[in-house]
């Protein structure tokens, strides 16, 4: 008998979700014979943008500051602040929690497993840096540097050392008194592409080891930077944007190419030098690249709009209205909403809401 209910109660909450998309477009058809075309792309805008019922809300609200968003190098670990309240979710244990700040950061950059965060606190004249435990309350170190607000530092896996710039060189500093700052990699050796124009500095974790961006205004050089041989070499230049997408696996993807005629590239790191490689041209609603596993696929968002691509198929407009995204996991998809809403959601559609995204772009062209 317990069966049988909950067999039933399974087939009533399926066909009642199902009715009220049902319900939805035979409303939108009438109004569409009406011509009551605004009316109509309102109500399919607000189902398209709203989490749906099986998906995973993490804020409903709104931050009073642009949210920060970071993830591990595998994507399983996810680390989003919302004003002074940093919050994290784990995938591969499921855990989750938050911890309150004591002022708002005004940027985030988290380690290979996204267990430490170095978090810049804005002052009069530039940044000073905390390194935070996002597992427990074992790191809470605050280092003596006044930085600039300009750049992206980096923190090591085990979280025993920050790294970060000054005047274009790059220190390290061990989070333990005192504070003993060293100059590490000067500023010849990494220098950007145009020295005449100020640049800015980004490092990300791969490994034990960091990428790093030097440059600016949309042309940067790659460089790999080893913190225990204190050593930096050029692995890629023509580099458009400062920003990585972790993939699956060792690799992860970023922008080359030259303004109007982008390349997405590929890196492969995680044994020895890592290795840099051209793949195809890309449009700009291409631009940030999360790659699908298993396949030669990607999500991107664009002007509110989810796509799906690859080099060997059309561009495919999902039935999801995102503003920013980011793939958690293996195919999760994080969508930051134009109401300030964050959710997880899966890549599968029902055919109804791919009706209901047809329904939508027929009215919103009227």
């Amino acid at each position: 008998m317990i069966r049988v209910l909950s067999f039933l109660l399974l087939v009533f909450l399926s066909w009642n979700c199902k009715s009220k998309q049902e319900s939805l477009i035979e409303e939108i058809q009438e109004l569409l014979e009406e011509q009551s075309y605004e009316k109509a792309s309102g109500m399919l805008k607000d189902y398209l943008v709203k989490p749906k019922s099986d998906d995973e809300v993490l804020s409903s609200e709104k931050p009073e500051t642009p949210r920060i968003v970071e993830l591990s190098y595998d994507r399983k670990r996810l680390i989003y602040l919302e004003d002074s309240k940093l919050n994290w979710r784990d995938a591969s244990d499921g855990s989750n929690g938050s911890k309150s700040l004591d002022e708002v950061p005004a940027s985030l950059a988290v380690s290979l497993n996204a267990n430490f965060a170095l978090a810049e606190y804005p002052m009069t004249n530039g940044c000073r840096l905390f390194a935070i435990s996002l597992k427990n309350n074992d790191l809470l170190y605050e280092s003596g540097a006044q930085i600039s607000c300009r750049n992206r530092g980096g923190i090591s896996d085990d979280g025993s050392k920050i790294y970060y710039f000054v005047d274009n060189q790059l220190y390290e500093e061990k989070t333990i008194e005192p504070r003993t700052p060293k100059l590490i990699v000067s500023k010849e050796k990494i220098v950007p592409p145009f020295a005449g124009l100020k640049a800015r500095f980004y490092l990300y974790p791969i490994g034990k080891d960091f990428l790093l961006f030097s440059g600016n205004a949309g042309s940067y050089y790659l460089y790999y930077f080893q913190p225990e041989k204190k050593s930096v070499e050029k692995i890629d230049q023509e580099v458009i944007s400062p920003l990585i997408y972790y993939g699956t696996g060792d690799s992860a993807y970023y922008l080359g190419g030259s303004i109007g005629r982008l390349h997405l590239r590929r890196l492969q790191f995680g044994k020895g030098k890592p290795s840099s490689s051209k793949l195809f041209t890309i449009s700009r609603k291409e631009i940030n690249p999360w790659k699908l596993p298993g396949k030669n696929e990607f999500v991107s968002n664009y002007s509110g709009k989810v796509h799906l691509w690859g080099p060997s198929r059309k561009s495919q407009v999902l039935p999801i209205l995102c503003e920013r995204i980011w793939l958690v996991d293996q195919n999760k998809v994080l969508c930051e909403n134009e109401k300030g809403g964050l959710y997880l959601t899966n890549l599968d559609f029902p055919e109804e809401d791919w009706k209901i995204l047809k329904l939508y772009e027929e009215a919103r062209d009227k």
